[in-house]
């Protein structure tokens, strides 16, 4: 059976514009984690990811999980997102916790850090978004390209 979508709303996930706008539109509503919340998946982040580990969480949004994590003992987490609107305000709500640091960034172009850089890379649901966007296949080998270069030999990519 042919299903036809032409009629169908798309969002593109891949882009800024699609998160600043959305996250404008439901800053009232809170913090939101994708998927499951930390305390679901803390015994495999424990088991796989050491305290003291350089951590990337990519396409961070407004989640708790980072604070989360560091009320368990985590030292180091830097959140990226695509969204400036997103990182402005997690910047304001935890710049009283160093061990969180928050930047303006496209997951499939991470330049700014160098190679072999991360202990850990966290994804809750960074490439599902990009393979719903336009030209996923080719957003979701640039993610995977990046990761796969800043993580350190033995990294854990989740």
């Amino acid at each position: 059976m042919h299903r036809d979508v032409t009629g169908m709303n798309t969002y593109n996930y891949g882009e800024a514009l699609y998160w600043d706008a959305r996250y404008i539109q439901e800053a009232a509503a809170g913090s939101f984690d994708w998927y499951q919340r930390y305390s679901a998946l803390r015994p495999f982040v424990r088991k796989y990811v050491p305290t003291s580990s350089r951590i990337l969480m990519v396409g961070c949004g407004n989640a708790v999980m980072s604070e989360d994590m560091v009320k368990d003992g985590y030292e180091e987490i830097i959140n990226i997102d695509i969204s400036s609107v997103a990182i402005d305000m997690m910047r304001r709500k935890y710049e009283h916790l160093p061990q969180l640091e928050y930047m303006q960034m496209d997951v499939r172009d991470m330049s700014f850090f160098v190679d072999e850089s991360f202990d850990s890379v966290i994804d809750k649901g960074t490439l599902d978004s990009l393979m719903c966007g336009a030209g996923a296949p080719i957003s979701a080998a640039q993610m995977l390209g990046e990761v796969s270069r800043l993580l350190k030999p033995g990294g854990i990519y989740i």
